[in-house]
């Protein structure tokens, strides 16, 4: 005989159960959510400081080939994102007065700057360039400089008052805070490029550096870049 089975609608429901499930499904969708913001925002953090990367070797050859135009030859650092310029070609030893000839050196690359970061590929793009005197590790101590400190911060401070004199735009531009691009330090010997060893590498590192620093990400952006790093790490 078949025997036929009816289900009982009114038995009890296992609300518990339910409830954590709907709660598991909404943290997931939650988490969903989170990772997304968290992928979509790294993702575009990591992308501007390669572009970053790109914009300042770009602007750096560009300024290097529009002074080779002029007739002026300066170095190129990429991975530190520094025009660099010989003291034989600004100061005489000792001095931080510019020579004629560097100041006509410094002029043609205060218009240079001021032209290239005005136009649309660049402008807003940089935070800060800094004009930085570099000495070698002779001492000095003369009446006008008790140390190589003094020289640096003089030569850096003459190097810009030349390029802003040349070219009183440069005191105007801003970056994308609203601050003041240019700024000025000297660091005597303490940053050398070579070894102090010879006449040559001592010479290599009396200098004046332009070191470009490209606007970040948001410090929204960056904080999740820190945050995914450190996670990382951890892992590790």
């Amino acid at each position: 005989m078949r025997r036929t089975v009816y289900k009982n609608s009114d038995a009890p429901v296992d609300t518990f159960t339910v409830s954590i499930s709907d709660l598991m499904s909404g943290l997931l969708a939650i988490f969903i959510l989170v990772l997304t913001y968290f992928i979509l925002n790294f993702s575009q953090a990591t992308a501007q400081l390669t572009q970053n990367d790109i914009n300042r070797a770009e602007l750096l050859h560009l300024i290097q080939r529009e002074l080779e135009k002029e007739g002026v030859k300066v170095t190129v650092d990429e991975q530190h994102g520094i025009l660099r310029i010989s003291e034989g070609v600004l100061f005489d030893l000792g001095q931080a007065d510019i020579k004629p000839e560097g100041q006509v050196v410094i002029q043609k690359l205060g218009n240079i700057l001021g032209n290239t970061l005005e136009t649309e590929q660049f402008k807003g793009k940089v935070e800060t360039i800094f004009i930085e005197g570099h000495t070698d590790n002779i001492p000095i101590n003369t009446g006008i400089f008790p140390s190589n400190w003094e020289l640096s911060v003089k030569r850096a401070i003459n190097t810009w008052l030349t390029m802003s004199n040349s070219n009183p735009k440069l005191t105007t531009l801003l970056n994308n805070k609203n601050e003041l691009i240019f700024s000025v330090s000297g660091y005597a010997e303490t940053r050398p490029v070579k070894g102090n060893n010879t006449d040559a590498e001592r010479q290599e590192n009396r200098r004046i550096d332009i070191r470009f620093s490209m606007s970040p990400p948001s410090d929204e952006d960056m904080s999740v870049v820190k945050f995914v790093k450190g996670r990382l790490n951890s892992n590790e």
